[in-house]
């Protein structure tokens, strides 16, 4: 059981994207909503809030009578526009997850039961239907806003869900002021990329045990003069990794690698670094009220602002998968090293013989295809604007853009790993050496026993396909995987 009480972590928003686990909420931040819901009421009627007593955007200056019941319900309906393919459940539980969550952080100032109708969303899996277009990274309105006439039964949930009453204007607005499906797509992203970071060395030592490289290359000392971030934590992973795989007979096969062996370490810490700078803006996101209007309970003031702007968010975003398109050619090096006779000491492409065999040919262009996916999703999305509101909202972060493109170089990074997964393994078995290490290395080819063993020219479609699910367990081998999630 998830626990809500005012601080949660990406590991529980995957938790319950996953249903893994069960949500509930602690009686004590149930009733400090409660105490902010009664002053916010209070507040209210002693100075104009947007969007209680005002329209919204550019009828912020429209006030809204008081005896206006019906106003919430029409800015729910209003704003609950999108377009384009239904998002899939995990995507809407992880949404609801994160809003959940940041509604536990007093400041809405919204009415304590919708928190009770998300957590019977989460843990009966009766999700809205989201569309993919609406988003500009101001706040997920259409998404929110749809969920809201969900809870409130004028959009069918999947599953069995009571009605809500309407809701009234203390409760639309600040519901719907949130971005809590980037932050949730986000969230899974960031978590799906720390398995994959760590599996990424796993598979680094099988190539370089295959290609015997050069272990200077992850030295402390190579790694102080990296003079970078994230550096020498990546050579100790290597060194311990390394250490532990039982090859005391290891000779390098050359003086100075290429740089797919030399600058891993280099290349993968600006990864390392970028994702765990994101792990921290997610998590504080996660754990803040950011609603605008934000209703300051200690000051007994409404407060107008635009801390929802997700600029941070947007830059960490991007800056993550700008890591992935520096280091993903790094890994590719290392597969045409594990094609290359001057480098395999076995045949061209891994292939059973000389004579004219393509082998792993294709597992090359596979990769390079990955490759072209992470570099263009690396097209920073922050540097977009549009004016939106008849002027009002004169800039749009797009970190929800953001979001999506890192979900894509994830995937990309994925397919990428799994064509040198498949390529090491194969040349240690051409070695006859697929069963002679111990430790990590050890582990991961035991996980790797079931790829197939022909090396005939055939399909490798299912190759790849075996590898995908062993990444993650590959993730889970290296010791410090627990140390963000």
């Amino acid at each position: 059981m998830v626990v809500l009480a005012g601080m949660s972590t990406i590991a529980d928003v995957v938790a319950l994207a996953d249903r893994h686990e069960q949500v509930s909420i602690s009686p004590r931040v149930l009733e400090a909503v409660r105490h902010a819901y009664a002053q916010a009421a209070d507040i209210s009627t002693r100075f104009p809030t947007y969007g209680r007593t005002t329209g919204v955007g550019a009828n912020r200056s429209t006030p809204v009578p008081p005896d206006d019941r019906d106003y919430g319900m029409r800015l729910l309906r209003s704003h609950a526009a999108d377009a384009g393919d239904p998002l899939d459940d995990r995507t809407v539980r992880a949404m609801l997850a994160v809003r959940l969550a940041q509604l536990c952080i007093p400041g809405a100032g919204l009415d304590p039961e919708i928190l009770g109708g998300l957590e019977r969303m989460l843990n009966d899996n009766a999700l809205p239907e989201l569309l993919h277009y609406a988003s500009i990274g101001t706040g997920d309105l259409a998404a929110l806003a749809g969920t809201a006439l969900t809870l409130v039964g004028e959009r069918p949930a999947t599953a069995p869900l009571p009605a809500m009453a309407p809701w009234g204007p203390d409760s639309a607005l600040p519901f719907m002021s949130s971005s809590a499906l980037t932050v949730g797509r986000s969230c899974l992203a960031a978590s799906e990329l720390t398995l994959l970071e760590r599996a990424s060395s796993v598979i680094y030592l099988l190539s370089f045990l295959a290609l015997k490289g050069n272990p200077s290359a992850f030295s402390a000392a190579a790694a102080r003069a990296a003079a970078a971030p994230q550096v020498e934590s990546v050579a100790d992973r290597l060194r311990s990794l390394f250490a532990g795989a039982g090859a005391p007979d290891h000779i390098p096969a050359r003086i100075q690698d290429p740089y797919g062996l030399r600058v891993y370490p280099v290349a993968q810490a600006s990864a390392v670094a970028s994702l765990d700078s994101l792990v921290g803006q997610l998590e504080r996101t996660l754990n803040t009220a950011q609603e605008n209007p934000l209703f300051d309970i200690e000051s007994d003031e409404v407060v107008h602002h635009g801390a929802f702007y997700q600029a941070a968010l947007s830059l960490e975003l991007d800056g993550t998968t700008l890591a992935l398109a520096l280091t993903a050619p790094i890994t590719h090096s290392r597969i045409r090293m594990l094609n290359d006779p001057e480098t395999n000491g076995r045949n061209a492409f891994l292939a059973v013989s000389e004579d004219g065999s393509s082998g792993l040919m294709m597992v090359e262009y596979v990769a390079a295809g990955a490759i072209a996916e992470i570099r263009a999703a690396a097209q920073p999305a922050s540097v977009g604007t549009l004016v939106l509101s008849r002027g009002m909202e004169e800039d749009a972060t797009f970190a929800s853009q953001s979001a999506l493109q890192l979900e894509r170089s994830v995937a990309a990074y994925r397919v990428l790993l799994c064509c040198e997964l498949v390529g090491a393994v194969r040349l240690l078995r051409q070695q006859g050496r697929h069963d002679g290490f111990t430790g990590v290395a050890g582990a991961a080819l035991a996980l790797a026993a079931d790829l197939p063993w022909n090396d005939d020219d055939r399909d490798l479609r299912g190759d790849l396909a075996a590898a995908q699910p062993l990444l993650d367990d590959m993730g889970r081998l290296v010791p410090d995987c627990a140390r963000v999630f």
